[in-house]
């Protein structure tokens, strides 16, 4: 991904989809892999790809690495990119220090979502890790 990185924009239907898979996902964290096209410095989500928790854990994530690269070959057979990578937490939407330590290994947009607060912020490796701004559109 291209440095300067300053915002996601996805729409409300696809926020809402990833909130309840975070809520049906509960206790444990959910995870899903953000599809669509980066566009300079604008990350543009069309659709997520709700991924099964390997951990099957209430604090960690992880996805199993060949259900990760059987989904990667899918979505760039559709011409499309994985952009972000979602997952939920039972606390503030801050990135832990294992998160920290993949999106450096995964430098796309983290979106994570609490279960506690509803609410979400997105973050993205860039040298050192940043906020990036969310914005929802209608369609």
């Amino acid at each position: 991904m291209g440095s300067g990185l300053s915002k996601i924009i996805i729409t409300r239907q696809l926020h809402n989809s990833l909130v309840s898979l975070a809520k049906n996902s509960l206790p444990n964290e959910s995870c899903a892999l953000l599809v669509g096209k980066n566009k300079g410095e604008k990350v543009y989500v069309v659709d997520s790809i709700p991924m099964k928790n390997s951990d099957a854990s209430a604090l960690t994530f992880s996805i199993d690495p060949q259900d990760l690269i059987n989904t990667y070959q899918k979505v760039e057979e559709q011409g499309m990119q994985v952009v972000g990578i979602f997952h939920s937490h039972p606390a503030e939407p801050l990135p832990s220090q294992t998160d920290k330590k993949f999106m450096e290994i995964n430098p796309v947009v983290w979106l994570i979502y609490s279960t506690i607060t509803d609410k979400y912020k997105a973050y993205v490796f860039e040298e050192k890790i940043k906020e990036v701004h969310i914005h929802h559109t209608m369609a």
